[in-house]
């Protein structure tokens, strides 16, 4: 997902404000944990809010008390982190600034996910650490939580207060077997005045990474097909070194807009390798062939000309009849 820290939150999200005293009434309470492992690793408090129309989960982290000391002067300097499970930690990791000798840190710092989907709602888990930055050793863990994503209501902010935990495995096999290759914002718009479709490359979040360093080099390609002659072929931009890049390119197809019932829009994701061939990240098709939001996109373009219509579409890893050569 895209994974951008801002601070203070975005309008759309919850403020930074102290969370209320007293957590909602659907909160889980904390009679699952150990009183000994909550004096032990301390509390944190924050909020999630999903914003369905933007597709962004926004995680206020507002403060921890009475956190383990970790440092010789018995304090710590603590940071939090995010992660979606599953989910590969670097597409998807977020963390907030590091506070320096506390054991009771006020962050009160937004950060959030872009590209998060209803489907995403129901079946991956937001793990929350709680770490102390060492400047000479590895980062030492110190808590963590999780919270299922399906336990928020759409466009309501929850409060949390939760004992810290030690820290949980993690599922490889799930990750595997649920790999994803990423996102892509698209937007579509048929123009009266330019005669043709414009294609919005917006962003990607959460790319597969296909270099060693852990990242991509990313750029899209779009083709409008069928397409003998191999003219529709379109390409953004290299973004160096990024799961999340942010292209705002836009190509322009001219076409009669009763044509386009007969055209499938192939959009693809590559990694920009030097002096071998770019990988193959992923892609997704959109036309009248497609399924589910794909199809989806493609019949409200044609609906409603001369407006502009964004959404975001899972990449899969194989494309029907798609030549992957670069």
């Amino acid at each position: 997902f895209g994974a951008y820290g801002a601070s203070p939150g975005p309008s759309t999200g919850p403020s930074p404000a102290r969370p209320p005293a007293k957590p909602p009434e659907d909160e889980p309470d904390a009679d699952g944990y150990e009183s000994d492992d909550c004096t032990a690793l301390g509390t944190l408090d924050f909020s999630l809010l999903y914003d369905q129309e933007n597709n962004a989960l926004h995680c206020t982290i507002s403060k921890a008390k009475g956190l383990k000391p970790m440092d010789h002067n018995g304090l710590a300097d603590p940071y939090v982190k995010l992660h979606l499970l599953p989910g590969a930690s670097k597409a998807n990791k977020l963390r907030t600034k590091t506070l320096r000798n506390t054991l009771n840190p006020t962050w009160n710092e937004t950060l959030t996910y872009y590209g998060i989907t209803d489907e995403d709602m129901i079946r991956k888990t937001l793990r929350i650490s709680v770490c102390d930055e060492d400047k000479f050793r590895h980062n030492e863990f110190i808590g963590e939580t999780r919270v299922p994503l399906k336990k928020l209501k759409a466009n309501h902010t929850k409060t949390f207060s939760v004992c810290l935990e030690k820290q949980l495995p993690v599922d490889k096999t799930e990750d595997k077997s649920l790999e994803e290759r990423g996102r892509i914002l698209i937007s579509l718009k048929y123009s009266s005045q330019k005669q043709g479709l414009l294609v919005g490359i917006v962003r990607c979040a959460h790319l597969a990474a296909m270099d060693a360093n852990g990242y991509s080099d990313p750029y899209v390609k779009t083709y409008l097909k069928p397409d003998v002659d191999k003219k529709s072929k379109h390409k953004t931009a290299v973004k160096k070194k990024t799961l999340n890049p942010e292209f705002n390119e836009e190509f322009c197809y001219e076409i009669k807009h009763g044509d386009l019932a007969k055209k499938t829009l192939e959009v693809t994701v590559w990694d920009y390798d030097i002096g071998k061939s770019n990988d193959f990240i992923g892609g997704v098709v959109l036309g009248i062939n497609a399924k589910g939001e794909r199809l989806k996109h493609w019949f409200d373009c044609l609906k409603n000309k001369d407006k502009r219509i964004e959404r975001w579409h899972t990449l899969t890893s194989e494309l029907p009849g798609a030549v992957l050569s670069d």
